[in-house]
């Protein structure tokens, strides 16, 4: 039997960001995280758009704002400071009609409320920024949105808490509880201290497997993206005016 101090189950950006924090603060833990892949980041983590959000789409005093705006500085200087890939290109956010106006008002308000850098623009200074995106009237301009390699990222992290001793355990995959303080994988049995559950869209199985939140279930959600070939006919992300109540 394996035996650990923290056991994460999930090798995505949220289980290794947690063991590179708590191993940074206590280095003497033992600290395993497993993986039912064979590799990271192959499920959420690796499959979505990189992109680096600024903290304005969310109610200004709510947690998911807070930790937008903070995760992107912390974010962005992580990869600065370990030479990652990332590009800082900036966001524009335009308006189809008049009613939309009133909502790029409020995403203003809630991004000065939270303390990003936002700036409406004219159609005039939105040629300038992005010649092929068009707008009614007006637009949102957000310096601090960027786009990430969410796999470079996560490699990264784990490359880290290797050197730091701290276990990750590829084609691991979680199987069913064996007793309080121990799991059962397809290959071995791991004893540990505290659980933590980071397994993306399987979290609800696992959590419901140890009988907690029994009456939530995860719903997922699939995005589609367009490629295009030609890398100078856009130089920012532009954005439609989002739905305030369901952003995404």
């Amino acid at each position: 039997m394996t035996t650990t101090d923290i056991l994460i189950i999930g090798g995505g950006i949220i289980g290794l960001s947690i063991a590179k924090e708590l191993i940074e603060r206590q280095p003497d833990l033992k600290i395993l995280i497993l993986e039912k892949e064979p590799a990271l980041a192959m499920h959420g983590s690796g499959r979505n758009s990189g992109i680096v959000h600024a903290g304005f789409y969310y109610t200004p005093d709510s947690l998911k704002a807070r930790l937008t705006r903070d995760g992107n500085r912390l974010l962005t200087e992580y990869c600065i400071e370990n030479g990652l890939a990332i590009d800082r290109c900036g966001k524009v956010v335009v308006a189809k009609n008049e009613k939309e106006l009133d909502l790029l008002s409020e995403l203003k308000r809630r991004g000065d409320s939270n303390g990003v850098e936002l700036e409406v623009i004219d159609e005039d200074r939105l040629y300038e920024l992005e010649p092929v995106a068009k707008t009614f009237q007006k637009a949102l301009y957000s310096p601090s949105t960027s786009t990430v390699d969410p796999v470079e990222v996560v490699n990264h992290i784990a490359r880290a808490l290797e050197t730091k001793k701290a276990g990750i355990m590829l084609n691991e995959e979680f199987t069913g509880f064996a007793g309080t303080s121990a799991i059962n994988t397809k290959k071995n049995k791991i004893s540990y201290k505290h659980l933590i559950n980071t397994a993306g869209l399987y979290a609800d199985k696992i959590a419901h497997k140890a009988g907690s939140v029994l009456d939530y279930s995860i719903i997922p959600f699939k995005g589609l993206y367009m490629e295009y070939t030609d890398p100078s006919f856009l130089n920012r992300l532009i954005y439609p005016v989002p739905d305030t109540k369901h952003p995404f």
